[in-house]
């Protein structure tokens, strides 16, 4: 009988199929890898370039400040009722009359808790510049926190 002869270790040849075939699969790895890492927040700042310089609207540092001019109605003064800007107390009606600076995006708000009646505020001049509150708006404080608007600037 004849001698048995061990098969060999199969030889891949480089092909063009076989190349191509590696690089898409690589390419499919490289991609799911990817998409999960991109799941963290802390490494998706080194991976993808628009969370770098997405932030702040540059708007809101350039354009200007503006002015507001409130009138309570009702009464000729309240020191005890707030106008809050963006939550914080900053001015109060110890005249009937008052004067406000804003900024793009403030939150403008009117704190009337500390009476109990109601209490009417007209917003009766702003500057040039001042798309929103809107002038000769009427806002209606009835013991509570009431929005008079949020800030829009030209």
């Amino acid at each position: 009988m004849g001698k048995r002869v061990k098969k060999s270790a199969r030889v891949y040849y480089l092909s063009f199929d076989n190349i191509v075939a590696f690089f898409v699969i690589l390419g499919f790895l490289t991609m799911v890898v990817t998409q999960v890492l991109m799941l963290n927040d802390n490494i998706r700042v080194f991976l993808n370039s628009t969370e770098k310089i997405e932030g702040i609207n540059i708007n809101t540092y350039l354009s200007n400040d503006g002015t507001l001019e409130l009138e309570l109605i009702n009464l000729d003064k309240a020191p005890k009722a707030f106008i809050l800007i963006n939550g914080d107390p900053k001015y109060s009606f110890k005249e009937k009359k008052l004067k406000i600076n804003i900024k793009q995006g403030d939150l403008i708000e009117m704190d009337g808790t500390n009476y109990n009646q109601t209490l009417y505020v007209k917003v009766i001049d702003s500057s040039d510049n001042v798309i929103e509150p809107q002038r000769t708006a009427v806002i209606k404080v009835n013991g509570d926190i009431e929005v008079i608007g949020r800030v829009r600037l030209r």
